[in-house]
């Protein structure tokens, strides 16, 4: 899978108490946090809200229908009746074109395509970037397609209720950058910390807020990793999705050597292991790449039991659960064993069970 590109259906946000004390102390004052929340914009929200859309209207393998919804949050409730609307309320040959739109390209090759633009792009800006982009590569009817239906829809669905909904929005980024100010709340120092590494990027992380209450996506361009996050997203959570996120190139800083490569090729005789990849994940990922994602949610949730003393039950993958149980059981010290050895011990312990 592109380490660029991965995309989190129905992520579903930790619930941790998380304690909010002032600190006075200049170190206070003076703290500036690597992870900034920001409001809803526009070059997000249009497309993934089209998106969403196409997805409970026309996109039967995403299957997002009223129950998905009805459980998240009253609302998510109110928003879906909102895309189920809106949907009845266009004519034909706009529902063509929001089919033809999202058939052809999905909604993070869109949004990645004008995640770099200004906070307060317009609609013609946004429009404009997705027709002339290289990468793209639209057909003449797609961009014509692309064009009408965004003014269409911007000017007689989305302006109003983006508007409605914006000040809620950005209120809570607001509150959110002062708790993790307040907070000095800082991942990297402890990941590195726990892990013994230190990560190959000095990375800050910018968290969008989007519409979307089942949906998250997530961007990297050079050191900035780009996502975005739903209205009832906490501090607590907000930390621990940065551990799943600074995970991944914590662990690329070894998961190429010699080492790792020999040890895929010996994983990838494991009948059952190599049964769960085929059954659930084989088109999301590589074989390889899964081995990885299996260790970075093991190591994502240890990161959350050191940090929060939360405990998990359920896995996510094959051997995540295992990987996590595995190093609270040896104590894991980096210290005493590096993280990379760590890995490959746990596999092993596997592979000989």
């Amino acid at each position: 899978m592109n380490s660029k590109k991965f995309l989190l259906i129905m992520f579903v946000l930790l619930v941790i108490i998380f304690a909010i004390g002032k600190d006075t102390s200049a170190n206070a004052q003076t703290y500036k946090s690597d992870i900034l929340i920001k409001e809803l914009t526009l070059k997000i929200s249009l497309i993934q809200t089209a998106s969403e859309v196409y997805d409970t209207n026309i996109n039967e393998t995403k299957n997002f229908n009223k129950n998905l919804y009805k459980d998240k949050s009253n609302q998510a409730y109110k928003h879906y009746t909102w895309l189920k609307n809106t949907y009845s309320n266009m004519d034909k040959e706009m529902k063509s074109s929001l089919e033809n739109i999202f058939k052809s390209k999905d909604s993070w090759e869109y949004i990645n395509t004008v995640i770099n633009l200004n906070d307060d792009a317009s609609v013609d800006e946004i429009i404009n970037t997705l027709n002339r982009d290289k990468y793209l590569n639209l057909s003449d009817d797609l961009k014509n397609d692309i064009e009408k239906f965004f003014i269409y829809f911007y000017d007689e669905h989305f302006k109003s209720y983006y508007k409605k909904q914006k000040y809620k929005y950005d209120r809570k980024a607001n509150n959110l950058n002062q708790k993790l100010s307040d907070n000095q709340v800082d991942v990297i120092k402890f990941i590195e910390t726990s892990s013994g590494i230190k990560l190959p990027k000095h990375y800050k992380s910018i968290m969008y807020y989007n519409l979307n209450p089942l949906v998250s996506q997530a961007f990297e361009h050079d050191n900035v990793m780009i996502s975005t996050i739903g209205l009832n997203v906490t501090p607590a959570d907000i930390v621990s999705i940065h551990f799943y996120k600074y995970a991944r190139p914590l662990f690329d800083t070894f998961s190429t050597s010699k080492e790792y490569l020999n040890f895929y090729s010996t994983l990838n005789q494991d009948k059952n292991f190599k049964s769960d990849y085929n059954n659930f994940d084989k088109g999301s990922y590589s074989f390889n790449d899964w081995c990885l994602e299996n260790l970075i949610s093991g190591y994502s949730k240890y990161l959350e039991y050191l940090y929060f003393g939360s405990t998990y039950e359920n896995a996510s993958y094959a051997y995540d659960l295992d990987f996590y149980n595995y190093l609270k059981d040896i104590g894991f010290n980096p210290n005493k064993i590096s993280l990379k050895d760590a890995t490959i011990n746990f596999y092993k312990s596997k592979l000989n069970s």
